[in-house]
């Protein structure tokens, strides 16, 4: 592909000149020590026998693309099937893990008064899973890569292009090849840098940084981090290798640098951000923008196991057994002519007349002509591939009743419902560390919305017709300032005084707000801690069986009188439940209010005056 006509002219302008140059000393101190960190990690991206994992990734993907003979030495005589049982028990699993919404529940975690503020953030929560469409593709994308390559990684950010620059809370997806962490690290907490790496066009870099997206040069480290086949060869294209470089400074301060080559392109945080005038991390949570999920995860290992790598060995031996049976059928399995020329007066030229393909003819001096019967492939054979297919199936935990088969011997329906529930354990463990990644994604989207949501906006509920106006800004405020007060740090005018705490809560507007100059709450904004929430994550049933078992249970404990109808919305995780609730009680109110008009407005025997 030729270079864009504008990208050259600006290209051209920088040719031959050194690029270190267009940095500052501080930019390429740091970028030095990014590259022997970037060198460090790439080779140390290994799994515990020394291998590249992004080597063992691309081979994972092969075997999910079916192309599992690929590598290995064949002869051309021999066939090679695939019996993609990998692929389709991952197609198996995955759906039961992404096909019910996760449900966000924020609680205030001290101060009864933060719990209306936690109630508009649990909604703001439920807007931000839908405005991501994490649930129409992100979580697939996600959970689809736990599953194959044992680890996926999600990257919570703040995006400020998006909504005309009003900004939003963005979740991407990172590929595992394209992310680098700290190779002493086990998880992203304790991290002291990671990087991740993209191919970017030269046009990209131009638009995004213009003063000096020009200087980037084309390079083939994007290479490695490729995963599709033949996307991993150098092309015309001029395409360079954006690296996002993630790291603490010398006084713990998160902070990101973005560099291609050796041209620093920005950096973010700490003392080299030029947009601010403090030591100020990239976000004020502090922490890495990055959540983890993993299928099996290792022992002392970052890096989590896939399902691939466990059906691998298995899944190559029954690809072995099914080539060997259509090889028997096809050279000993189809019945033979022997046709003796001297007796029968036919030539080999003339073998088209028996019409025995894929079987032959032998030609013989004796015997005249007579058909000969293929020979059988030995039973032991297709058993012992049965065998291995069970035995994959029972690895990745994929039995009979959650393919839809009745185990033998068992028809009571309880019986098999429970015996459901247990074959969906393992699955409960994915969701169980699934949930563990999500709570780490809700914390971080919650403070970049305190952090943030600076002026009032509006946003659209799933399912809502409407929009609704929330002020983040304005709840944050009150939660900061009646913190701030309780601690005696609240600085008000002199003239007004402090006002009365009403039940332990500071009024709003005027007797309240009103009071603290705007110096005093830019100061609150910058210094105060956020409110602190616990998160609590609640991945429901996924699986048919499981929703009816609960369904029928929560019937009978509602008959029985055990528990309300709410109960019952909630246990079965009824879409839209509030709203149902809300209108019952809508409904139940305006009918005690049409009786009690009704009934006063009778006339009783005995009332007449």
């Amino acid at each position: 592909m030729a270079v864009v006509d504008w990208v050259k002219q600006e290209t051209e302008k920088v040719k031959n000149k050194n690029r270190r140059d267009h940095n500052s000393v501080a930019e390429n101190e740091l970028m030095d020590m990014a590259r022997d960190r970037w060198s460090v990690a790439t080779e140390r991206k290994v799994d515990f026998e020394g291998q590249s994992l992004n080597a063992k990734w691309r081979r994972f993907e092969q075997i999910y693309r079916n192309k599992q003979w690929a590598g290995e030495s064949v002869s051309p005589n021999k066939s090679t099937p695939v019996l993609n049982l990998t692929l389709a028990m991952i197609q198996a699993v995955l759906p039961r893990i992404t096909d019910t919404s996760p449900e966000f529940l924020i609680y205030a975690r001290r101060g009864v008064h933060h719990g209306a503020f936690a109630d508009m953030l649990t909604s703001i929560m439920r807007y931000l899973w839908y405005h991501n469409k994490m649930q129409e593709r992100q979580m697939s994308e996600a959970i689809l890569h736990a599953l194959k390559y044992g680890t996926s990684i999600l990257k919570i950010i703040w995006d400020p292009r998006v909504w005309n620059g009003e900004g939003e809370v963005q979740y991407n997806v990172v590929h595992p090849m394209n992310f680098f962490p700290d190779p002493r690290a086990y998880d992203i907490e304790s991290m002291d840098y990671c990087f991740t790496a993209v191919p970017k066009s030269l046009e990209y870099f131009i638009r995004r940084w213009p003063s000096k997206g020009h200087l980037v040069v084309p390079d083939q480290d994007w290479v490695e981090t490729e995963a599709l086949e033949g996307r991993d060869q150098p092309s015309k294209e001029k395409t360079a290798t954006l690296k996002e470089y993630w790291y603490k400074d010398q006084n713990g301060t998160v902070c990101v640098m973005y560099f291609a080559g050796h041209v620093v392109l920005d950096v973010i945080g700490g003392e080299l951000d030029k947009n601010v005038a403090d030591d100020y991390p990239v976000y004020k949570h502090n922490k890495f923008p990055f959540a983890k999920i993993v299928d099996y995860p290792g022992d002392k290992e970052f890096w989590g196991f896939g399902e691939i790598e466990l059906a691998e060995i298995l899944q190559r031996l029954i690809n072995n057994f099914e080539s060997q049976i259509i090889d028997n059928t096809r050279l000993m399995g189809n019945a033979q002519w022997v046709v003796n020329k001297l007796l029968s007066g036919l030539k080999e030229e003339d073998s088209w007349i028996f019409d025995n393909a894929p079987g032959r003819v032998i030609f013989t001096h004796n015997d005249g002509v007579r058909k000969e019967p293929g020979t059988p492939i030995p039973p032991h054979i297709p058993e012992h591939l049965d065998r291995l297919i069970m035995l994959l199936e029972q690895i990745l935990g994929i039995h009979d009743l959650v393919q839809g088969r009745r185990p033998a011997g068992v028809r009571a329906a309880s019986a098999i419902i429970a015996l459901q529930e247990a074959a969906n354990i393992r699955v409960k463990e994915k969701t169980n560390r699934l949930g563990d990644a999500l709570r780490d994604l809700v914390e971080q989207s919650i403070y970049l919305v305190m952090e943030y949501y600076d002026e009032p906006r509006q946003i659209r509920m799933a399912g809502d017709t409407a929009p609704a106006t929330i002020n983040v800004d304005e709840a944050l405020e009150q939660e900061l300032a009646e913190t701030a007060m309780e601690a005696g740090e609240l600085q008000f005018d002199e003239e007004m005084g402090p006002p009365e705490m009403i039940e332990g809560q500071m009024p709003t507007g005027p007797e309240g707000m009103g009071r603290v100059p705007e110096e005093e709450r830019q100061r609150l904004r910058r210094e105060a801690s956020f409110p602190d929430f616990d998160i609590e994550i609640k991945i429901g049933p996924s699986l048919p069986y499981s929703q009816a078992l609960l369904y029928e249970q929560s019937k009978e404990f509602y008959q029985l009188g055990i528990i309300d109808r709410q109960a019952v919305l909630e246990s079965t995780n009824f879409p839209d439940r509030e709203r149902i609730l809300e209108r019952m009680a809508q409904m139940e109110a305006e009918a005690a209010a049409t009786a009690e008009e009704e009934e006063g407005g009778e006339e009783r025997i005995g009332e007449r005056i």
